[in-house]
């Protein structure tokens, strides 16, 4: 139950992050994909079932503010909190570099579906524009908070895990 609270609050914290403090910043065009990289790492750090859990929470999140259909982005984290946890299992590493490269790839994926499953659907079919106008840009922002944000995760990872063994411990 612990690890569900600390979950919401990260998830919370995460989207007030990306939709509010980021998005507000006149400067820069882009915001970067803080739930994708919450979704990523925890994916990553426990488990296709954490991932999917976290992945659906935040996509329904997103859904339910900024689209029109609901389901849609939730599908999607859904699916790449699932494959991160599955590749999480084959490969984990403490330093930032294959989780640096797989939440790349993981944006990669989710905007290619929502190229497929919002614009190509309704006709848009202008993928050379949006790959260049929204995915690249995109892509070097939320790799540069990758670099920030995958360290900060995996430490909360720890304080939550030794926040749950140490009141299960003294409940014994």
């Amino acid at each position: 139950m612990k690890r569900i609270f600390a979950y919401f609050l990260l998830i919370l914290a995460a989207f007030f992050l990306q939709n509010n403090v980021f998005a507000a910043s006149p400067l820069i065009l882009t915001v970067p994909n803080i739930m994708l990289i919450l979704v990523f790492s925890f994916g990553f750090i426990r488990g296709s079932v954490d991932g999917m859990c976290i992945g659906f929470v935040c996509g329904l999140l997103l859904d339910i503010f900024f689209s029109e259909t609901l389901g849609f982005s939730a599908l999607i984290y859904t699916l790449l909190g699932y494959g991160i946890g599955l590749l999480g299992r084959l490969y984990f590493s403490e330093f930032v570099d294959m989780p640096l490269l797989l939440c790349l790839i993981s944006d990669l994926f989710y905007h290619i579906g929502i190229f497929v499953f919002a614009f190509a659907v309704n006709g848009q079919l202008d993928f050379g524009a949006y790959f260049t106008g929204i995915i690249i840009p995109e892509l070097l922002y939320t790799a540069l908070m990758t670099l920030v944000l995958y360290p900060l995760f995996r430490k909360t990872e720890a304080l939550i895990t030794k926040w749950e063994t140490r009141r299960t411990r003294s409940f014994v």
